[in-house]
């Protein structure tokens, strides 16, 4: 399946990125080893395949999004990041499904991803580009109203750019694709008054995203 094998080559380049940063003989800057990044974002795409007569799908509403990363610098231009990004949004129902109508509101989800990047140009730059891989999970809470939150596989591919403000204090902007990977016809969100939504159809939930915040070396 075109899911099964992205995650694969995801795993095996985060994978490989993290195997060479930890053989290199580790080289921070003098002055800091770690970074904190609290961070908003906006969110967008992603949507679930419906296996039901009366909808084809839920389609997951773009909106702003927010969340922190911890990072630690194995040498001057590798980082291993811990990230979690959080997106409060409604569902639009692609059709109507039976006492529901055409919208679910109360929907989030949560990322937690680890990363490895990869930082370009020279430590004295002002501007440092850098790209990123990660591996982690995806949590989607259910509506209000509803219950069966799912946790599942996701990856990360991203990357943008590092802006040095001051000795210890600077501005990190970056985007990325966030594909989690869903089991084919799952019964999802269910509820004892109106049962479960229906089956998901199909393997992938693909998101993009992006942020921009301050970050704190030390």
């Amino acid at each position: 399946m075109p899911g099964k094998r992205i995650v694969l080559i995801t795993a095996a380049a985060l994978v490989a990125a993290t195997s060479v940063a930890l053989a290199a003989p580790p080289q921070p800057p003098a002055d800091h080893r770690f970074e904190l990044q609290p961070f908003v974002g906006y969110r967008l795409g992603g949507s679930f395949d419906l296996d039901a007569p009366e909808a084809t799908g839920l389609d997951i509403e773009s909106s702003l999004s927010y969340g922190f990363t911890i990072g630690w610098l194995l040498n001057a231009s590798q980082q291993i990041d811990f990230r979690w990004s959080r997106q409060d949004t409604d569902l639009d129902i692609l059709g109507s499904l039976p006492g529901l109508g055409d919208h679910l509101s109360g929907f989030s989800v949560d990322n937690y991803l680890i990363e490895g990047s990869y930082i370009m140009g020279a430590t004295d730059d002002s501007v440092r580009g850098f790209v990123s891989f990660g591996v982690g999970a995806t949590r989607f809470s259910a509506p209000d109203g509803f219950d069966g939150s799912e946790t599942k596989l996701a990856a990360s591919i991203g990357g943008g750019a590092k802006i040095t403000l001051g000795k210890s204090i600077g501005l990190r902007l970056e985007g990325r694709w966030i594909p989690t990977f869903f089991n084919s016809e799952q019964a999802i969100f269910c509820s004892s008054n109106n049962g479960c939504i229906a089956s998901a159809r199909g393997d992938l939930v693909s998101q993009a995203e992006v942020t921009t915040g301050l970050v704190v070396c030390f």
